[in-house]
């Protein structure tokens, strides 16, 4: 009996201990502490590239386009041109057939000027009807240089250096009415950038602040520039149109193409911001994860300007909240977090 209630004992003993519970180990977090701080708040808006001059090639007279090697496939936008060079050759029946008849015509005159000059040598015409031929060759002659002038005139040369901009392209061996614009050169001094801001951007924006041109993609700048002049007006589509001179623009992209324009605004002295990565994205609105007693708790933020990585923070967090600015996407509210420190971070890159 003894032996049965033993084992009996020990079950009963097993079952009465309590579980103990697993406990979750905190998430590592990296944190900010919020502060006010100098801000120098970027706006971004998209412009297109315009020349300080332009200049337009014409087509004088009806015909068939023609164009050289360089132009084989057609004129196109952006390509760059020196002044007096051919850029396509405009062929006209009546052009054609003028210079024939001119050619012909000179000849002619020349071959009765040589044989009434023969005949007046030997003395069987008068010195009145040789002079009578002698005008008729010289305006022969000047027919000849009147036909010609019209047939190099239709060769369409670009009136200075610049830039191509083509608004439609004409075919080769296509016929053009006269009148037809044939291109627009873009010269002159330094371009410009005509963009637009949204209206609610416009306190913010005033003659002289500092740009930066950017061509999506690309690294770096494009060029440098201030902005010239906002217009008070506010456009149908709820915009409004400014222009950006270039002071400088090695790289620039040629006129009529699209750049960022990154405006500079006025510094704010005492901002409270937060990086770009530490904010949440999403249809409820925006917010962040702040640290609270080693626990995660999100925090609907309402948010301002963006500049140098950073987002300014309008409403929501207070300076001394500790914000998480790193591994917050694998975050839930109530998560326990640890704060990784920098020096941390660094030894498990070298560790890697």
């Amino acid at each position: 009996m003894k032996r049965i209630l033993l084992p009996l004992l020990l079950l009963a003993a097993c079952a009465r201990e309590p579980a103990i519970p697993e406990m979750a180990q905190p998430l590592p977090v990296r944190l900010e502490k919020a502060g006010r701080a100098a801000f120098q708040p970027t706006l971004v808006l998209l412009g297109t590239v315009r020349p300080s001059g332009e200049a337009e090639v014409t087509v004088p007279a009806a015909g068939r386009l023609r164009y050289p090697p360089r132009f084989k496939d057609g004129l196109s936008s952006g390509t760059r041109v020196g002044a007096g060079e051919v850029l396509a050759r405009l062929y006209n029946p009546e052009s054609e057939l003028s210079l024939s008849e001119a050619t012909l015509r000179l000849q002619s005159a020349k071959s009765e000027l040589e044989r009434y000059q023969k005949a007046f040598d030997l003395g069987l015409v008068s010195a009145a009807q040789l002079a009578q031929y002698k005008v008729e060759a010289d305006l022969a002659a000047e027919r000849l240089v009147a036909a010609r002038q019209q047939r190099s005139s239709l060769d369409l040369r670009s009136p200075v250096s610049g830039w191509l901009l083509v608004e439609r392209r004409l075919p080769p061996e296509g016929d053009v009415p006269a009148g037809t614009v044939l291109a627009r050169l873009a010269a002159g001094g330094p371009a410009r950038v005509e963009g637009r801001a949204a209206a609610g951007d416009r306190p913010h924006l005033r003659p002289g602040l500092a740009v930066r041109f950017v061509v999506p993609g690309a690294p770096g700048a494009a060029g440098r520039g201030t902005i010239r002049e906002v217009s008070p007006l506010v456009e149908a589509g709820g915009t409004i149109p400014l222009v950006a001179d270039v002071t400088e623009g090695a790289a620039m992209p040629a006129p009529g193409e699209g750049v960022e324009i990154h405006v500079e605004l006025d510094t704010r002295t005492a901002a409270l911001t937060v990086p770009e990565e530490a904010l949440l994205v999403s249809e409820g609105g925006d917010a962040v994860w702040v640290a609270e007693a080693r626990a995660a708790r999100r925090r609907p933020v309402e948010t301002g300007a963006r500049g140098g990585g950073r987002v300014e923070i309008l409403r929501g967090l207070s300076p001394g909240d500790k914000v998480v600015v790193g591994g917050a996407s694998l975050l839930s509210e109530g998560d326990s977090v640890t704060e990784i420190k920098e020096s941390e971070t660094g030894n498990k890159e070298k560790g890697r």
